[in-house]
């Protein structure tokens, strides 16, 4: 029997409908502890803490500080996934302090993701009140490395752990109605460029490392990029030099490649790789190293977990938005896992220290994800998903 029923819908919108108060508190309580990237490790032995006191079971931390914990299903040979990273873009410098106007709760990182870990410590107690076992076991995680360098290696991490996993859903705090089930590639390059050195005046005629990452620069802008597949080239970060009256022994580039289709990434990263080859001489050393390597993957929209999030959202009224981006989901796409991210709430700002979060639309949110849930755990049991 399929959960999208008017009546299920209905008899979980009864129960979410309580849980502003408790997502607000829970959200207020993660977003105080700061979690950049790469330092995840305070708000990992905080969330492990509640995943105990929520009853999950089998909770653990790994090395990387992603923190997983079980809820049991009818069939536990099966597992479904359900990820919220824990990590944010903010330092620990940062004020985390939140602060609510009414139903709208504003700090850095409260959105993007931290609702969305609060949400999920919170799954289990929804099935208790609902009287529900998922048909297959639930592998909740709050995993780390999404934002920016993170290059994902917290869903890496996990899924390489858990090979049992057969359907996953990412969950983000923003961009309720969204449905992602394309993901977008991504390889990120550190290129440093070394010469020689010396006075402008004397040593002039010496090749400068920063006329050669320039040169390349030009080169790469003057590339002609498909459009479908969507396919991009930026040069984020450009430094180097020492003085005005120097040439520059040395020079540092950061260049990001995106597409919606690994084959067209990988022949813009060759190509990439030529111009960046041909950069060198005998006195121009260039240096490449590999920062960020996401895969792009693409499951049908209309099947699979993605599938099933379009029908909930129709049943709540919602239209569901499909679109391409880089999430925790690209992992399992890519593996042809099924899978998608959906979003949760709505808010705006993201990625600055003033962003906010909006508590109105949670009730639909947690109706949608309870929904998503349990009807992708029900066709996983079935063979259908």
């Amino acid at each position: 029997m399929t959960y999208l029923t008017s009546e299920f819908r209905d008899r979980v919108s009864a129960v979410a409908s309580r849980y502003i108060e408790p997502i607000a508190e829970r959200t207020t309580l993660l977003t105080q502890v700061s979690s950049p990237t790469g330092d995840e490790a305070a708000r990992a032995k905080l969330l492990s803490d509640i995943l105990a006191e929520e009853a999950y079971e089998s909770v653990a931390v790994d090395e990387l500080s992603d923190v997983t914990a079980r809820i049991a299903g009818a069939d536990r040979s099966k597992t479904l996934l359900l990820a919220a990273h824990i990590d944010t873009v903010f330092p620990h410098s940062a004020d985390a302090t939140v602060k609510r106007e009414g139903n709208r709760l504003h700090a850095p990182g409260v959105g993007d993701n931290t609702i969305s870990v609060a949400a999920v410590t919170l799954v289990k107690r929804l099935f208790d009140e609902l009287a529900i076992v998922p048909e297959v076991d639930i592998l909740v995680t709050g995993n780390v490395g999404e934002e920016g360098l993170g290059d994902l290696r917290g869903m890496r991490a996990v899924v390489d752990a858990h090979p049992e996993i057969g359907g996953a859903i990412a969950l983000e705090g923003h961009s309720l109605g969204s449905v992602t089930h394309v993901g977008v590639g991504s390889r990120r390059l550190e290129v440093t460029f070394n010469g020689p050195g010396g006075h402008s005046w004397g040593a002039f005629g010496r090749p400068s490392a920063i006329h050669a990452a320039a040169n390349a620069v030009s080169r790469l802008d003057g590339m002609d990029l498909p459009t479908d597949p969507k396919t991009t080239l930026n040069v984020g970060i450009f430094e180097g030099g020492i003085s005005v009256n120097t040439i520059a022994p040395q020079a540092r580039l950061v260049i990001d490649m995106r597409s919606v289709e690994q084959a067209s990434l990988e022949t813009l990263v060759t190509r990439v790789d030529g111009v960046l080859a041909a950069a060198e001489s005998s006195e121009i050393k260039v240096d490449v190293r590999i920062v960020g390597n996401r895969p792009a993957g693409r499951l049908p929209h209309d099947t699979g977990v993605a599938g099933v999030a379009a029908k909930a959202l129709s049943l709540l009224g919602l239209e569901p938005i499909f679109h391409p981006s880089s999430t925790d989901a690209n992992i399992p796409i890519s593996r042809n896992i099924p899978s998608a991210c959906i979003g949760l709430a709505g808010g705006g700002n993201v990625h600055r220290e003033d962003e906010f979060i909006d508590l109105d639309p949670v009730p639909i949110g947690l109706t949608q994800l309870i929904l998503v849930t349990l009807e992708s755990a029900r066709q996983l049991r079935a063979g259908t998903l």
